[in-house]
């Protein structure tokens, strides 16, 4: 039989792992989320609207106008702000390595050289999906 000290020591190591379980679990579907399957594209969210909508021919010309025009306004936006973004990004990244040793620097700028692929992979992706 367990003591009431032995118990409560049970209960909240049980309650840890849980707690960890479901954090990792958590991140996991995070970071593995695919994207959303809603239109997307200048002429996905155009078909998307003509359909609800019931547009005419004019309304759908404009809309697909007014939908490119945003998306050429949002890309110049990130444009602009893209070296900002950069130069947050390789400020940490000097201040990660900065308390590294010099082999897990190499290791780090490894996993920086994968993670800087993968973001120019995902921003392609995303290019010719907009393009679309």
């Amino acid at each position: 039989m367990l003591t009431s000290k032995r118990k409560a020591h049970l209960i909240i190591v049980t309650a840890f792992a849980l707690g960890v379980i479901v954090g990792a679990s958590g991140q996991f579907l995070l970071s593995h989320r695919t994207p959303p399957s809603s239109a997307s594209t200048v002429t996905d969210v155009t078909n998307e609207l003509t359909r609800v909508l019931k547009l005419d021919q004019l309304q759908r010309s404009q809309v697909a106008q007014i939908l490119s025009e945003c998306q050429q306004q949002n890309q110049n936006l990130k444009n602009q702000t893209r070296p900002q973004f950069q130069a947050i990004r390789e400020n940490a990244r000097n201040r990660i390595r900065a308390i590294l040793s010099t082999e897990q620097q190499a290791l780090y700028n490894q996993w920086i050289k994968d993670l800087d692929a993968k973001r120019e992979n995902r921003a392609s992706e995303q290019g010719k999906q907009a393009n679309k």
